[in-house]
């Protein structure tokens, strides 16, 4: 992903079917930053680097299949604690999780601290 937010400067929109992925050796900047496997201090020290999100021009982020673990939680920080220029996100909640665990998605969600000011949340 770095490599290709990096290569594609006009890009505005990301769309992911899910947000969970494997976090390996080389997934650099994109990974979760609460990695378990990494040491305390590797991560204080990831947190300090550029990210690859915070150079990108992504106005929309779109997500379908979100289920609100803890993983995919952290993740969505991310997203919405690098893209400086993000103005909307479309989430769309996993079947299993409509009713009444949605509730608690949707909060959990909300309540995410945002780099961009211009931000909306939207549940689809």
């Amino acid at each position: 992903m770095p490599l290709l937010l990096k290569s594609c400067a006009t890009l505005h929109t990301l769309i992911f079917k899910g947000l969970v992925h494997r976090v390996t050796n080389r997934c650099e900047d994109a990974c979760n930053p609460q990695n378990p496997n990494q040491k305390k201090e590797e991560r204080m020290e990831k947190k300090k680097e550029v990210s690859c999100l915070q150079t990108c021009g992504v106005k929309v982020l779109e997500m379908s299949d979100y289920g609100g673990c803890f993983q995919e939680l952290e993740q969505m920080r991310h997203f919405l604690g690098n893209l400086e220029c993000l103005e909307t996100v479309k989430v769309g909640v996993v079947p299993e999780n409509e009713g009444r665990n949605a509730e608690f998605v949707r909060v959990d969600v909300m309540t995410l601290p945002k780099l961009s000011s211009k931000c909306t949340i939207q549940f689809i």
